[in-house]
């Protein structure tokens, strides 16, 4: 958010631009088909995200549950596996949260497409794009909380440092693609 508050181009901005573009394109073309289809490819996306984030964070607690009832009460050990779990909870239920409003976005621009002539469906679209960003975002983040768990805190504190190397690679923008370009 920092590059893109300073005027600098990001990923994330050139695919909100990108899909910008796209519905406009769709609206001056009438490709109603076209946009469907394409949103109902996207939706799909979204939702198997969204049930396998919250698939594996029930598996998690099954058997994080377990765990924790056999260990002994106010035990460190104890403590910190809750502890990971909370963040894991969090992280996860954060991204399938973000796939969801995604999805449920581009639901409504779907329904909106051709009887909508404003720039309402591509300010849809654009968020839809920022919240799978975000599910994304999470999802990323919720690794590190499994490293955590699994490795404990030196390989927390390893991965911690590859994932913000990573965040700062993927942060910028393409240097090939041009959503200008794009559509012509």
């Amino acid at each position: 958010f920092v590059k893109e508050k300073n005027g600098g181009k990001t990923w994330r901005t050139s695919q909100a631009d990108t899909r910008e573009q796209w519905s406009q394109f769709v609206r001056k073309t009438e490709g109603w088909l076209y946009a469907v289809q394409t949103l109902r490819n996207a939706i799909t996306a979204n939702t198997f995200l969204a049930t396998t984030v919250l698939t594996l964070l029930t598996l998690i607690s099954g058997r994080i549950w377990d765990i924790l009832r056999t260990s002994a009460r106010g035990s460190i050990g104890r403590e910190q596996l809750m502890a990971q779990f909370v963040a894991i909870t969090i992280c996860m239920l954060s991204s399938a949260y973000g796939f969801l409003q995604s999805a449920r976005l581009m639901t409504h621009a779907g329904f909106m497409f051709p009887v909508n002539t404003g720039t309402k469906v591509d300010s849809l679209i654009r968020r839809s794009q920022n919240t799978q960003w975000i599910g994304l975002r999470w999802l990323y983040v919720s690794l590190n909380m499994f490293v955590w768990t699994i490795g404990g805190d030196t390989a927390f504190m390893v991965s911690a440092l590859a994932f913000t190397q990573y965040f700062r690679k993927i942060d910028s923008a393409p240097k090939d693609a041009k959503p200008k370009d794009i559509i012509a």
